[in-house]
């Protein structure tokens, strides 16, 4: 256990590009949290007394406001195995488009969607956000659910989100993101091998998402501060995986990236702790 929560990179392991990954991790996250194909943090409220309800209210968070509706067009990018695609075809009727750059995704996803009765409703491709390749105006609503961190040019990536939303089209993401206090040497550490674990390039501010909205030309940028809603979910995590190491055998080669992941997962805990990191709720609309 001592490595797993220790303060130093973790060195001498290779690197992971972010496809190579989240194909590794694959069946952990089609088991994950109670069939909603979901390793995302959850969000806790009042009434929140489960994991699965915190998930599912995180759901409810990032596309309130959105007033979707049957006949609706979504994007998710970043799609994963399909979780958050699933869920808004189920809850709300609405057409979805999946796009990750991990291939092996496309045909799991495809195959749960078939199975939940949304496979009419729900399309997965294989592609590079950074590039989206659709029809300029495609989508009425345009999400990233904790993917937003993996867009190397941030301005860029919302000027194609721009582009293929629809006049008065809405963005939103949840994602985690620096809270703009200075990090000491050892939480600069804790975000170096958070970011080696996630295969992802530096956090940034909040008000730096603000600032980049406001250049791709979106209207009413706002990111919500959710760090009281998203800790519980983020301190079960720490507690259940450390649980997980304490009772099971050594890790083998084939389950290393999850556990990489993982620690990942306990590094944003303690950023989050310390209040150097934040989890936001982000959001901006196209001009009408």
């Amino acid at each position: 256990m001592t490595n797993v929560v220790s303060s130093e990179p973790t060195k001498g392991e290779p690197e992971l590009s972010v496809p190579a990954l989240y194909t590794a991790i694959t069946a952990a996250l089609v088991v994950a949290n109670e069939g909603l194909l979901s390793c995302h943090f959850g969000l806790w409220g009042p009434d929140t007394e489960t994991d699965r309800e915190a998930l599912l209210r995180a759901n409810r968070v990032l596309t309130g406001g959105c007033n979707l509706e049957p006949g609706m067009r979504c994007l998710d990018a970043g799609c994963g195995v399909g979780g958050t695609a699933i869920y808004l075809a189920e809850t709300h009727g609405v057409h979805v488009t999946g796009l990750t750059n991990c291939e092996p995704h496309v045909a799991v996803a495809a195959k749960l969607a078939e199975q939940r009765g949304v496979g009419h409703l729900v399309e997965f491709r294989h592609g590079d956000f950074m590039d989206l390749p659709f029809a300029d105006a495609s989508f009425d609503v345009a999400l990233n659910h904790e993917s937003f961190c993996y867009a190397l040019e941030k301005v860029a990536y919302l000027q194609g989100v721009r582009r293929v939303l629809k006049p008065g089209g809405r963005w939103r993401a949840l994602e985690g993101l620096l809270s703009g206090q200075p990090l000491s040497p050892e939480l600069e550490r804790v975000h170096a091998r958070m970011r080696q674990g996630f295969c992802m390039p530096p956090l940034v501010t909040w008000r730096q998402v603000l600032a980049d909205l406001e250049k791709a030309e979106f209207e009413g940028g706002e990111a919500r501060k959710l760090d009281a809603e998203v800790a519980p979910s983020t301190r079960a995590t720490r507690n259940n995986w450390l649980l997980y190491l304490f009772a099971s055998p050594p890790l083998d080669k084939e389950r290393q990236p999850w556990a990489r992941f993982m620690q990942a997962a306990l590094d944003f805990h303690e950023g989050l702790h310390h209040g150097v990191f934040t989890y936001r709720l982000l959001s901006g609309q196209t001009p009408p």
